[in-house]
Order: structure tokens, then C-alpha cells, then sequence
């Protein structure tokens, strides 16, 4: 019976990223220590910002009782009071180690790039505009200082959303975090787009002396952003 097995089970109950073979125990350490600088353990879990991800080996066996194709022996289990947030992990994983997520559902398509500028100044909306423009083309700035988050408008039809996180002047820190975000909401976006997102982030980055995350993982290359590929078929 499948709840008698410790993996199986927890296959069933929580989400996990499935591949061919098991990952690389050093290059998921690695990848959490990216995530999160204070990752600790507990037993066989690593605990990053407080989701719990457990590497495993996945047995035929285990396999057929857990409901996962047979093809698969390995698995990332990521356990989160929210589960939104173990799945962002799973997703930002799937991108730098390949796989699919399991349920099929959980799989995110969302390409999301993030600039984070840290506690520096603030830019200026119009700056942030200014510095894109080189690589998405015109940009029009749709103010909304009383909130700080400024959108940062391409053509109409352009796919590419722009945000800017601009603590507005009252803020209760003198120097708080901000950031740019750049988004494509298609479910299959074309490379060709995702490129440009890469491009003008790599771009906004150097300028500004910031970091590129996705999926809350900085990014080194241009896969780090790509949706996996690796889509289970059940």
C-alpha cells in the first residue's frame, strides 16, 4: 500500500520535480545555497526559507505505487505550509536541472525575470524607461508613485510587461530594496521574446550595478530563465 512507503507518500501529498535520474546531490546544494545563504538541514531535508526539499531515489516499485511514469528515478520533494511557494522553487530548479513537475499542473510557463537594484538610491521611473529603451525599443511610463510601482509600457501587442518597484519618498527605510520585473504572461512564449527579456535584463543589471533572479534564483545564463521543457504526459 502506497502510504506505507515514506516516498511513495509523499509523492502523492506534495509537489515534487521528477528526473531521469537522480540530481547531483552537490548541484542541488548549491542551487539552495543560491536560494537561500542560510540553508540548514533536518534529518534527510535541506530547509530553504522555510520550505523543506528532500532528494530521493525513485524504485520501480516506488514508482508504480507513488503513480509517477516509470521512466523516472528521481525526484525533488518540496514540502511548504504554502504551496505556491514549494512549486516556484520546484519550477526555478526545473529550469537549471531539467525534469517536469509533478502534478503536470504545477508546472509554471511564466517567464518572469526580476532586476533587484538592492538598497541603493532609488532610480526614477523615467531612468528605468530610459535605460530599457536600447533594448526593448519605446517605452511610455504610466506613473503611480503613491503605490511605488510604475509600469513601463512597450507598443501595443508588445508581450513584454514591465514593472518598476519604486518605494515612493515617505518609505520607513532610508535606502529600501527595489526592483525592475519583466514579465511574458503566453504559456509558451516564443524564444525569440525571451531572449529580448534576457538581453534587457543582463543590460539593466550592468548599468545599474544590480542582480538578475528568476524564480527567486539569481541567473548566470540564459536557461536560467527558460521554462523546463520536460512535460510529463499521465
Amino acid at each position: 500500500m502506497w502510504f506505507l512507503d515514506r516516498t511513495a507518500r509523499q509523492l502523492r501529498r506534495h509537489p515534487a520535480l521528477l528526473t531521469h535520474h537522480p540530481a547531483d546531490p552537490d548541484r542541488l546544494e548549491s542551487l539552495l545555497r543560491q536560494y537561500d545563504p542560510g540553508l540548514t538541514t533536518s534529518g534527510d531535508w535541506y530547509v530553504a526559507k522555510g520550505t523543506k526539499v528532500r532528494r530521493v531515489e525513485i524504485t520501480e516499485r516506488q514508482a508504480v505505487l507513488a503513480g509517477v511514469p516509470a521512466d523516472r528515478r528521481g525526484a525533488i520533494i518540496a514540502r511548504d505550509g504554502l504551496r505556491s511557494v514549494a512549486c516556484l522553487l520546484l519550477n526555478g530548479l526545473a529550469s537549471r536541472l531539467g525534469g517536469a513537475l509533478h502534478p503536470p499542473q504545477e508546472h509554471d510557463g511564466h517567464v518572469d525575470v526580476e532586476v533587484r537594484i538592492g538598497d541603493r538610491p532609488p532610480l526614477g521611473c523615467e531612468r528605468v524607461a530610459e535605460l530599457l529603451r536600447p533594448s526593448l525599443g519605446e517605452r511610455t511610463v504610466r506613473h503611480d508613485h503613491e503605490l511605488g510601482l510604475c509600469q513601463i509600457d512597450g507598443k501595443q501587442g508588445d508581450p513584454i510587461h514591465v514593472t518598476y518597484d519604486w518605494p515612493p519618498p515617505d518609505w520607513p527605510v532610508a535606502e529600501p530594496d527595489h526592483s525592475v520585473d519583466l514579465e511574458l504572461d503566453v504559456d509558451d512564449p516564443h524564444r525569440s521574446d525571451m531572449e529580448t527579456v534576457y538581453r534587457a535584463a543582463r543590460s539593466l543589471a550592468a548599468a545599474v550595478g544590480g542582480v538578475v533572479y528568476s524564480m527567486d534564483l539569481p541567473v548566470s545564463r540564459f536557461e536560467d530563465i527558460v521554462p523546463t521543457r520536460d512535460r510529463l504526459s499521465l
